[in-house]
């Protein structure tokens, strides 16, 4: 362009992009100035750091200047020569509000660089999600920016309530430009290509983030509809993505011209992309979406319910195999409706403010400068110390169970700890003993009292060893001490550092419990530092007294120094720290945790590996059930099947963090038994869900497992114990089965994925299902335990697997351990190629009995680790069993194809044979 002209408006926004949808955004707003008698200007932007875009927007800017004069580049500091150039300045559409372009091209997207006397608009702008994720400095200023422009709009409902929240700024929803745009623009692209798809019908799918479950479903939903696929997927897709698409013709390097050719001339559409999905509404086609989280969430919603097409968006990929209306033929009359009005209405917005003069601002608010950031206070400083952080902990934890009295002694590396003692004397009697071997005892006298837990704190070094012989006596005459030393971080350990020795075991043989704290800081070493230190304060009483010992290592003593006395308060009390209950409390205590149950709504119990029950235990676990607005969730090591029991694993692994959050996250979890089958999906939902869960461990050694990081109790009873007496006790409390009912509708609503290839799970959902009542099955180690749950099987089938370690090493030989004792049942064991060839011998100089199963899975090498693609981790090998298994005994079977394997399947189910059997299916 020559740098004399003049443009009516500049449009600032991701034009440039690596991306078709952003392409074609901008294109849009384009057009809709040409067509409403604007002229505009593309303005290219900076990068803060100055480096250049990456090489795939020269795609998108090549198309875009064959249709729009492209501005010079100016570097981001000297921007401001755009006024010269425009008269109003457009912010467009497509996740320009954000953290990220922020850090990209600084407050560009905010229209920093315009002059106050500038018209300046933004339509239909973005935040991708539903928030703005800066600082709140950064809000701050943002406020005072967007304070300047004329008109403001967002492109998604959330972005209104965004721009109050973040901002404090009004706003108002238009329409994304696409669907503004006049469809004749996007026709004259697609018609500027040569006409090489039309003759044949096809299935267009337009993918952004790769990935084999996705190319499943569009597999399936061609061969649904007798449909070749023509594939494109994102301008800048690394080359290891392009290598994993097998799925249709790939269609590389296209031009933004032939990506609208081929939505326009497609049968049916499938993408991951919201623009794509804008498209293919614009075009009136058939189609599926899959909605991309990692693209921005909220803008997929917003677009699906503003248009009344929920049913064609599909949060889950495999829900494809089984939500019939994602497929169905769309009746596009409302969606037309729909989007005349709104484009009538976003179009009539726009040109009001492009023709409404120049709003005049207040001189404070046009000369407002951003508030800079105060530095921070003492106080501040310590609360950001991850060492304080913990201190702070330990001792509102000491408090908080009732520890009374603190023993002290001098020295350097202990200074905060004494401070934060000393500074809450209110709280804790403080006791100052100069000599440690003397203050432990001193310590041990009051404990040995009272008989009660009391702390005792001394500094690094040769000073911690001096509480030996005080320990060693409580430890034999039972005496609760809490033992604190403070430490030097463990970089300085044996390197010739002043006053550190090896204290994390310092007392290992005569303490019931010793931790060191973690170094790091964040959530999870907080998390860790309040877990293990409640751990260490009730093991002091716990099932007899004893002494314990908490390491901690401080790396500045002098932290906090300047910081008022009020900075060291303690904090409130920590809700909940962990409590134990054992029946030796005492019925009343154990009422405690009766009442808190009958007052929960939504009650979890996660039942874990168990045997049978005995008639006289199902009893006890229904009456409970039906007592408390519980649901007991197992899966197939369970053995447990009764009113209330579900297994949701195929729901779990459907529904997003969100929807388990919103429906059907607990209360209280309540877990019993065993562990769970491991990746059990429901580990994940509450670890990261809601904080205020608690979760209650029935365990008869009363120890902390704290599986789910939300442990609050710990009832120390067996299982059996445990539903007996909050059965018998639980009085005219019954489950009303509201909590119930929201879990089973959404188990019954979610199907087992659709399996398109003759692979592990083709075997397993043929095998599972058909297994003979009152069998045995174990399960072996890896994928046959991973995937079996997708799968339905007779409750009364008695299942087992090697779950304390996951171990591949041991299922077999426990599988013949078990079936020497399992009488005539038949005994099926499921296990995959790895698993066996590992534990070979397992079946050989073993007795055989006619009632043996062996399933062997044999796909060449691990099929859980496979998409790792590391020869290490794969193990592909070319290995049958044939000769090994004939030669111990085994009549053998094989089978390679899925005719093959269900025909051979019904012998292998059956008791016909008088030998033990061992069936080897190859597969993929």
């Amino acid at each position: 362009m020559d740098n004399n002209e003049h443009y009516d408006i500049g449009i600032v926004g991701w034009w440039f992009a690596s991306n078709y949808g952003s392409a074609l955004t901008y294109y849009s707003l384009g057009k809709i100035f040409e067509d409403l008698g604007y002229s505009s200007v593309m303005l290219q932007l900076s990068k803060l750091n100055r480096t250049p875009w990456d090489a795939p927007t020269r795609n998108s800017i090549n198309f875009m200047k064959k249709y729009f004069p492209i501005s010079k580049q100016y570097e981001i500091e000297e921007q401001t020569a755009f006024n010269d150039l425009c008269d109003t300045f457009v912010l467009g559409s497509d996740q320009l509000w954000t953290k990220h372009s922020i850090d990209i091209l600084g407050y560009t997207f905010f229209l920093d660089f315009v002059e106050s006397s500038k018209k300046k608009l933004a339509y239909a702008t973005s935040f991708g999600n539903s928030e703005f994720t800066g600082t709140q400095e950064q809000k701050d200023y943002i406020h005072y920016l967007l304070g300047e422009l004329d008109y403001i709009s967002v492109r998604e409902e959330s972005g209104i309530a965004a721009c109050k929240n973040a901002f404090r700024v009004k706003a108002t929803r238009d329409l994304d430009p696409v669907f503004v745009c006049d469809k004749k623009h996007f026709d004259t692209l697609a018609d500027a290509c040569p006409d090489t798809e039309s003759h044949s019908e096809y299935l267009f799918t337009y993918i952004l983030d790769v990935n084999e479950e996705k190319q499943q479903a569009i597999d399936y939903i061609a061969k649904k509809f007798n449909l070749r696929v023509v594939s494109v997927l994102d301008m800048r897709v690394p080359d290891y993505q392009k290598r994993a698409w097998h799925t249709g013709e790939l269609k590389d390097n296209i031009t933004v011209e032939q990506f609208i050719y081929y939505i326009k001339n497609c049968k049916y559409m499938v993408t991951d992309s919201h623009h794509g999905a804008c498209f293919a509404m614009i075009y009136n086609k058939n189609y599926t979406t899959f909605a991309n989280g990692s693209r921005g969430m909220t803008r997929f919603s917003h677009l699906f319910n503003l248009f009344q097409m929920q049913d064609h968006l599909l949060y889950n990929v495999n829900d494809v195999y089984s939500n019939e209306a994602c497929l169905a033929p769309i009746d596009y009359s409302n969606f037309n409706r729909i989007l005349a009005t709104e484009k009538e209405n976003s179009v009539q917005r726009l040109l009001n403010a492009l023709q409404k003069p120049k709003i005049k601002r207040a001189f404070s608010l046009l000369h407002r400068p951003p508030a800079p950031k105060p530095p921070l206070t003492e106080a501040e400083k310590l609360y950001n110390n991850p060492d304080f952080i913990k201190i702070r902990l330990l001792a509102t934890l000491l408090r908080d169970y009732g520890v009374k009295h603190v023993v002290l002694s001098p020295g350097g590396r202990d200074v905060p700890l004494v401070r934060m003692f000393e500074y809450n004397s209110g709280t804790f009697t403080v006791h100052s003993v100069t000599d440690e071997r003397s203050a432990a005892y001193y310590g041990l006298g009051i404990a040995a009292q009272l008989q009660q837990p009391v702390a005792c704190v001394c500094t690094s070094g040769t000073a911690a060893s001096n509480y030996l012989p005080a320990v060693t006596e409580a430890y034999y005459t039972g005496v609760p001490l809490i033992m604190i030393t403070a430490d030097r971080r463990e970089i300085y350990l044996n390197h010739g550092e002043d006053q550190t020795i090896p204290q994390k075991h310092i007392f290992s043989d005569v303490v019931k419990k010793e931790i060191t704290l973690p170094e790091g800081s964040g959530y999870q070493a907080e998390y860790q530092t309040r877990r293990d230190i409640s751990e260490c304060i009730l093991e002091t009483t716990h099932n007899g007294f004893g002494p314990v010992h908490i390491n901690i290592s401080i790396d500045n003593i002098t932290m906090g120094a300047k910081a008022p006395v009020e900075a060291w308060r303690l904090m409130p009390k920590i809700n909940p720290h962990i409590l134990r209950v054992a029946p030796s409390d005492g019925r009343d205590e154990m009422m405690k945790w009766v009442h808190a149950l009958r007052n929960s709504k939504r009650v979890l119990i996660v039942y874990g590996q168990n045997a049978q029950p005995t008639e006289k235990q199902r009893q006890n676990i229904e009456r409970f059930a039906s007592k408390y607005n519980c649901v007991i969730v197992t899966d197939f090591i369970s053995n447990l099947d009764g009113s209330y029991n579900l297994k949701p694993y195929n729901m779990l692994q459907s529904i997003s963090q969100a929807q388990f959050d919103e429906q059907l996250s607990p209360d209280i979890l309540i877990t019993v038994g065993g562990k769970r089958l491991m990746n059990d999906p429901l580990t994940y939902k509450v670890r990261g869900g809601r904080k205020d869960i608690r979760h209650w461990s029935v365990v008869p050694d009363g120890r902390i497992r704290d599986f789910y990081f939300r442990l609050s109790s710990v009832i120390e009873c067996s299982q059996d114990y445990f539903f007996e007496f909050f059965a018998n006790n639980a009085g005219d409390c019954v489950n009303n089965g509201e909590y119930y009912s929201k879990w089973k509708q959404m188990v019954d609503h979610t199907g087992a994925p659709a399996i398109s290839q003759f692979n592990a799970l083709h075997v397993q959902s043929k095998f599972l299902p058909a297994i003979p009542a009152n069998s045995m099955l174990h399960l072996g180690v890896g994928q046959s335990f991973i995937e079996c749950r997708r799968f339905t099987m007779d409750p009364s089938v008695q299942v087992f697997c090697n779950m304390g370690t996951n171990g591949i090493d041991g299922c077999t030989s426990t599988f013949m351990g078990q079936c020497a004792v399992a009488g005539d049942k038949l005994c099926f064991l499921l296990v995959g190629d790895l698993s066996f060839f590992y534990d070979m011998n397992s079946i050989w100089n073993k007795p055989l009995k006619k009632n043996m199963r062996i399933l062997l899975v044999n796909n060449n090498g691990t099929g859980l680790l496979r998409g790792h693609n590391l020869k290490a981790i794969s193990s592909v090998h070319n290995t049958q069993a044939k000769n090994w298994v004939e030669s111990t005994g085994f009549a053998y079977m094989s089978a390679s194809t899925p005719e093959e394997y269900e025909d051979k399947l019904r012998y292998f189910l059956s008791e016909e044979s008088d030998r033990a059997l061992f069936f080897e299916v190859f597969c993929n």
